[in-house]
Formats: structure tokens, sequence, C-alpha cells
């Protein structure tokens, strides 16, 4: 499963148009620019600008109402985020994102579109979610995310092939390697916040078609553990996960 004949993860059919235009939209930046490599984090509100060409600004939008966080207005091909966002370097880096995705997917759609403060995925607005699952695709690309998995593993010092592979599972150790090793640092990496994050491998398959981040386990990473749960109580040993007095130990 994690051989080299081909990555081991991709994106679920249901995004896959959605992720072909994030992807070509992030390569055209870099052929503008003249780079070979996506730099992390993607200089996602710089781009916008150049090479893309959009008007950009941060100012109060609250005239818009109270929930406003993003706007895009697509015939003055312009962006603005809130001025509230700049605390949260996830939250602004997404919204940027995310009103990008409007002007790219949905210019034949409305005028004008605005975000509100809902988490990525959460809206039932079905263009919402659209621009949510582009701006996820676009500030974490599949390959980068997994080159960037198998870093965090090395660079830890985790027996690498046992532990990607138990990230799959629905395991104490695996929900213990997500919550305290892995997200935290490709959350810092990408420059996302945590619901970004697992929102976006939400989207995110294995070849047979099974999730990554397995459903059971999205919901618990939000969640802090109790003062006797396994969760705390795992080490490292060996380089992978155990529970104080089990045989590994």
């Amino acid at each position: 499963m994690l051989g080299r004949d081909g990555p081991f993860l991709q994106p679920s059919i249901a995004v896959r148009r959605i992720e072909q235009r994030a992807m070509e939209l992030l390569q055209k930046c870099k052929n503008e620019l003249g780079i070979r490599e996506t730099p992390l984090p993607v200089p996602v509100d710089l781009w916008i600008e150049h090479p893309l060409g959009y008007e950009f600004g941060v100012s109060d939008l609250s005239h818009l109402g109270p929930n406003v966080l993003g706007a895009c207005y697509i015939k003055e091909r312009e962006i603005l985020i809130d001025e509230r966002v700049l605390q949260h370097e996830g939250r602004y880096r997404f919204t940027c994102a995310h009103e990008l995705a409007h002007m790219t997917l949905h210019s034949k759609v409305r005028k004008v579109f605005q975000e509100t403060g809902s988490a990525p995925g959460a809206s039932g607005d079905r263009y919402e979610k659209q621009a949510d699952r582009f701006a996820a695709a676009f500030l974490m690309p599949v390959p980068l995310l997994v080159r960037e998995l198998f870093r965090i593993a090395d660079e830890l010092k985790l027996d690498r092939a046992p532990c990607i592979t138990e990230l799959m599972m629905n395991t104490t150790e695996s929900e213990w390697l997500w919550k305290k090793r892995f997200l935290p640092a490709l959350t810092k990496r990408f420059g996302v916040s945590l619901s970004a994050a697992v929102f976006r491998f939400s989207d995110i398959r294995l070849r047979d078609g099974k999730a990554f981040l397995p459903e059971r386990l999205r919901a618990s990473m939000f969640v802090r553990p109790e003062a006797d749960s396994p969760i705390r109580q795992m080490r490292l040993v060996g380089g992978f996960p155990v529970r104080p007095g089990s045989a590994a130990t």
C-alpha cells in the first residue's frame, strides 16, 4: 500500500473535478512565477494579486453582516477579507482561498459571494461547499500532504511504514498519532486550522476508495481527552505508540 508504484492517497471521486481545477490554478501560478516547487504555506493572499491579477484587500466588512468574513465581487475582479480574521492565520488563509475559489469556479453563477464564519464544509449551500473543497485542495495538495506525512514520521523518528499504516486504522494508537503528532505538524506546515485539515482529509482516499482518516476519528480530533484516557497515557516505544502496561512496553 505504501509502495512506490504510485501515490497511495488520492482525492475522492466526488471532488476530483474541483481538485483538478485547484491543481490547474496552482500550476498556473507557479508557471507564471517561474518556480517549480510549491512553497509551504501556499502564499494564496499574495498570489491573488500576482500572478492572478485580482484586486485584493483587507477591510472592515461588518456593513455586509456581523458574520461576513470574506467577499468576492466577480465583475470587479475583487476579493475582500474582513480584518477580524487576521488574528487567525489559518482562518485568514482559508478565507482567501475560499473567495479565490468563487472567482475561479463560479464566475457565471452570481455577481457577489459572501462567506460567513462557518467551519469548512459546514455550509448547506452547494457553491459554498465547492469553494471550501477548492480552498482545501489549493492549500493542501495531495502530493505535498503525502510528502509531509513521511517527513513528519522521519523527523519524529517514528517507524515510517507501521505508523503511516496505523493512521488508516480505527484505533487508539491512530487517534494518538493524528492528534498528538501528525495534525499539529501538518497545520503548521500548511498554515491551516485544525478544522480545515480534518475537512481536507475527509475528501482524501486510499487507492481502494477507503478513507485515510477514519470517519469515527474525525470528530475526536476536536475533543479534549479525559485525564484517564489511553490517549493521555500513550508513549512512543521503538518508534511506535504503545499504551503503558501493554506487551510492547
